[in-house]
């Protein structure tokens, strides 16, 4: 039988529903040290890792935060006082659809910019650590998204090939993550992630429900011909 290939996930805004989270924790963070973002000025790090996110402070603010050590554990501490108080806030039917590919026999892993330890707290928290293989940190790589590194990486430690995979992401520079690796992208559409441009996905989706291993099934066929 033909191996099942695998599914790439973003986390945040995928799996669980942390962008306004992270937008809030930031705003507090940068507020302590006298800066007042916006989501206008914040809004293009969505998807990116903490370097991009004060490269673009300090082209949108002219606020250069790049040497402060104590900004990233401060957010940080923010963020677990949030989780603590409020929980993770899980993305409708993720439960669901995690198991319906379980059962389906694809392999599946995360992919994302957020640090490790977020990652697997908030897997365990939501209680779907044990679906994925794997829990890959854009810290592990070079480049952050839209650079495709954080994909590549997964998949090769996966051990399968980029053509092999499908990935679904919420965010611009997701899409374009996936897309440059060389990857099947699905955007999901999540209005609590802003104003993202998905077009480059090759299907768009704005339930769980609409993600099937028939879906999967269909757009990996597709890609093999091609």
């Amino acid at each position: 039988m033909k191996q099942k290939k695998a599914i790439l996930f973003d986390m945040d805004g995928v799996l669980v529903n942390t962008e306004p989270l992270h937008f809030r924790m930031w705003t507090e963070a940068f507020a302590r040290r006298g800066l007042a973002i916006d989501y206008e000025g914040y809004k293009d790090c969505i998807g990116c890792t903490l370097g991009f996110l004060l490269e673009l402070i300090l082209k949108n603010y002219g606020r250069d935060f790049r040497d402060d050590k104590t900004l990233f554990p401060e957010a940080m501490e923010i963020k677990t006082e949030i989780v603590e108080r409020e929980g993770y806030p899980e993305i409708e039917g993720v439960r669901e659809m995690l198991e319906r590919m379980k059962a389906a026999g694809y392999r599946m892993a995360i992919a994302s910019s957020s640090p490790p330890r977020f990652i697997k707290m908030a897997m365990d928290n939501i209680g779907v650590a044990d679906y994925f293989e794997l829990l890959n940190s854009g810290e592990n790589v070079a480049h952050s998204k839209p650079a495709p590194d954080i994909y590549l990486d997964t998949a090769s430690k996966l051990g399968v090939k980029p053509e092999e995979c499908i990935v679904l992401e919420d965010s611009t520079n997701g899409c374009r993550a996936a897309v440059a690796a060389g990857m099947t992208c699905v955007g999901f559409y999540n209005p609590d992630s802003g104003v993202q441009d998905l077009s480059i996905a090759c299907r768009v989706i704005d339930s769980m429900d609409d993600f099937t291993p028939e879906l999967i099934d269909e757009l990996l066929s597709g890609a093999e011909k091609d």
